[in-house]
C-alpha cells in the first residue's frame, strides 16, 4: 500500500476525500449516492465558481442523456445533507458552493490534515480538468498565460454545452473528450418537485388551475397534483440526437400516477418522426378507465380501453407501462406488472415534439380534473 499522502478538499465542517470517494462532517460519515457524491465534487472542485447546468450534467452523466430533474433531485438531497445555504443556485446561471474551499494533505493511516499549496499537490485527472475549468490565482497574475487557459475555458464550455445538447461522441474540451458513446437516455418526474424545477415546461395551461406541493391525503411530499377547468400540461422535449436513440431502441414510459375526477395522461411525442403515444385516465360516471389513444379530434377514439377502477387509488398509486418494441414498432400496456394490453402502434394527432407529457384535462361533464402523479420516467438504453 502507498504511504503517499492523498488530497482532501475541506469546506466548513465537511472533509471531501476524492482517493476514497467519501464525504464527512466532524469526522461522521454522510452518506451520498455515486451520483450525488460526482454532484458535490464537480461543484466542490470548482471552489466557488459558478457551475452551469449542462456542465454539471454533462460531468456527472457522461454517458447517458438525463434531464434537468435528477440533477435538481440531486441538489436537493446534497443541500438536505449539508444544509440549505451550502449550495447556492444562480437563476440562469448554474450553482456554486458557498463555503470556503481548502485543498489539505492527509499523510496515509492519519487522520490529521495540514494545508497544502496547490502546486505541491499531484492532481487527478478530474481535477487536472477543473483546473482547465477555472485557472489558478498564479496563472490568473501571468497575462499570457492567463489569455491561454481563458481560451480554453470558452472552447470548454461549448464543447460540454455541444455534448449535452447534439450527443457529440468526441470534443476538444477537457470536460467531454473521454467521454464515452451515449447508452441510455433518461427523463423523470419524482415526487412533489415542481415539474419546472425538473427541466420540464409549461405547455397548453388552459382555464384556472393549481399545483399542490403537499398532498393532505397522505400527509407526505411524495407526488404532485394538477388540477384544471380546461386542460394543463407539462412537458420536457427529446432532443434530435435522443429522438434518433430513442426509436432504435426499447424504450419504457413508466407513469406512477392515480386520477381524481375527470382525465390525465402520460405521453410520449415524437414529432414527425415517429407515431405519438398516450396513456390515457378516464372518469366516466362512477367507472374508471386506463385507454390507448387512436384519435384525439374530432372526437376521441380509443385503441384499447381497459376498465380498473385502480385508476381511482390516489393513496396507492399504481403503476402503468408502456414498453415500446423496436423492432415490431408497437407498445405494450402493462399495469403493476402485468401485461394488459399489446399490438398499440401510437397516433399521429398533434405530434407537436413535445416529448415526455404528464397533465390534465376535462372530459364529458366534469367540471374541473385533478390528476395525481408520484413519478413520470421515460427512459430507453
Amino acid at each position: 500500500m502507498s504511504n503517499a499522502p492523498s488530497t482532501t478538499f475541506v469546506f466548513g465542517p465537511f472533509y471531501l476525500d476524492p482517493a476514497r470517494r467519501s464525504l464527512s462532517r466532524e469526522g461522521q460519515p454522510v452518506l451520498l449516492t455515486p451520483k450525488e457524491y460526482d454532484t458535490l465534487w464537480v461543484l466542490v472542485a470548482a471552489g466557488g465558481r459558478v457551475v452551469d447546468k449542462e456542465e454539471l450534467i454533462a460531468q456527472v452523466w457522461r454517458d447517458s442523456y438525463v434531464g434537468d430533474g435528477s440533477l435538481a433531485r440531486n441538489i436537493s438531497v446534497l443541500r438536505k445533507s449539508l444544509g440549505e445555504e451550502v449550495i447556492e443556485t444562480l437563476p440562469r446561471r448554474g450553482y456554486r458552493i458557498t463555503l470556503p474551499v481548502a485543498s489539505v494533505l492527509v499523510e496515509a493511516g492519519s487522520t490529521a490534515a495540514k494545508p497544502a499549496p496547490v502546486a505541491e499537490v499531484a492532481p487527478s485527472a478530474e481535477q487536472e480538468s477543473a483546473a482547465v475549468l477555472e485557472p489558478t490565482p498564479r496563472r490568473k497574475r501571468r497575462f499570457l498565460v492567463g489569455f491561454a487557459v481563458a481560451a480554453v475555458l470558452v472552447i470548454g464550455l461549448i464543447g460540454s454545452h455541444f455534448f449535452a445538447i447534439n450527443a457529440a461522441n468526441a470534443s476538444h474540451s477537457p470536460a467531454t473528450a473521454n467521454a464515452s458513446p451515449v447508452r441510455s437516455i433518461l427523463i423523470q418526474k419524482e415526487g412533489a418537485l415542481d415539474p419546472l424545477d425538473e427541466g420540464f415546461q409549461l405547455f397548453r395551461a388552459d382555464g384556472h388551475y393549481k399545483h399542490v406541493l403537499y398532498n393532505p391525503e397522505t400527509n407526505g411530499w411524495d407526488r404532485w397534483r394538477l388540477e384544471t377547468d380546461d386542460q394543463n400540461n407539462y412537458h420536457r422535449p427529446l432532443s434530435a440526437a435522443e429522438k434518433e436513440f430513442a426509436l432504435q431502441k426499447d424504450w419504457k414510459l413508466t407513469c406512477v400516477c392515480a386520477l381524481e375526477r375527470g382525465a390525465g395522461a402520460s405521453d410520449v411525442d415524437f414529432g414527425q418522426q415517429a407515431p405519438r403515444f398516450d396513456i390515457g385516465y378516464l372518469q366516466e360516471g362512477s367507472k374508471y378507465f386506463v385507454v390507448l389513444t387512436k384519435q384525439i379530434s374530432p372526437t376521441f377514439e380509443w385503441d384499447q380501453k381497459i376498465e380498473f377502477p385502480g385508476v381511482a387509488d390516489v393513496e396507492h398509486p399504481h403503476t402503468y407501462e408502456l414498453r415500446y418494441d423496436h423492432v415490431s414498432l408497437t407498445a405494450s400496456l402493462w399495469i403493476d406488472g402485468q401485461l394488459r394490453a399489446s399490438g398499440y402502434r401510437g397516433h399521429t394527432q398533434f405530434r407537436e415534439n413535445t416529448g415526455v407529457i404528464l397533465g390534465a384535462a376535462r372530459y364529458m361533464d366534469v367540471k374541473t380534473s385533478s390528476m395525481v402523479f408520484r413519478s413520470v420516467r421515460f427512459e430507453a438504453k
